[in-house]
């Protein structure tokens, strides 16, 4: 247990992060490529990027989607990327071993915001797994891994909490340790391949979508006309 342990938290997990890295990598070319072919192809290549990059924030702005309907589901979904993005990124135990594994770290979260962080993505991730499941909306789009990718955080999440607080451990140290470890760097595999790679490339691929629809000629006017939006301010 102690060698698989060893071998999660070395060579698997930097092969992990060279996956990761080189994955979202890819995604960000790719999206920028695909701008660059496209504004090549447009005559009037004129672009108001100032109010492109406000407009960005403003569709990325979760608060305005509190109006909805589903504003609990808007509510459990910024709570769980929150959790998602900052404690696997910026736990001390995590900085560690990024340290070792790259050679350099930087500041960490305080241990109580970490701890209230991932109890947090791990109550929001289950909720949102049980909202996926009652709505039949959400079950109809629903791919494997929408069911499959909630879980396996939650238990990231959780045998990570459960090693921070020994005390609180109903289970013996090293196979929690084995748990987190061997889920993490799997998370860590699959995120160029699933959608955990929006969460970190959103705001840009937003960014560049955002560009991108405008220098198609007509297109704002159409899209606007299309959503009964004339003479208003989008």
């Amino acid at each position: 247990m102690d060698a698989l342990i060893e071998f999660g938290r070395g060579p698997l997990f930097r092969f992990a992060v060279a996956i990761a890295l080189l994955g979202i990598s890819r995604h960000a070319i790719l999206s920028v490529i695909g701008f660059i072919r496209l504004r090549a192809r447009v005559g009037d290549k004129r672009l108001a990027y100032g109010a492109i990059a406000l407009n960005t924030l403003r569709r990325l702005n979760p608060l305005k989607y509190l109006v909805s309907s589903r504003w609990y589901y808007t509510v459990l979904s910024v709570a769980f990327h929150v959790g998602l993005i900052l404690v696997p990124i910026f736990y001390l135990g995590h900085i560690r071993l990024w340290r070792s594994g790259l050679g350099f770290g930087w500041p960490a979260l305080p241990g109580p915001v970490a701890d209230v962080l991932s109890l947090i993505t791990i109550v929001s991730a289950m909720l949102l797994l049980a909202a996926r499941a009652w709505w039949k909306e959400s079950r109809a789009i629903s791919k494997a891994q929408d069911w499959l990718l909630p879980p396996l955080i939650a238990i990231a999440f959780l045998s990570g909490y459960l090693l921070a607080h020994p005390a609180q451990n109903p289970f013996d140290f090293s196979i929690t340790m084995f748990v987190h470890v061997w889920v993490g760097d799997l998370l860590l595999l699959i995120t160029p391949f699933t959608k955990i790679v929006h969460c970190t490339l959103l705001p840009f691929s937003q960014l560049v979508a955002e560009m991108a629809w405008r220098m198609v000629p007509g297109a704002g006017r159409d899209a606007v006309k299309t959503l009964g939006k004339e003479g208003q301010a989008i």
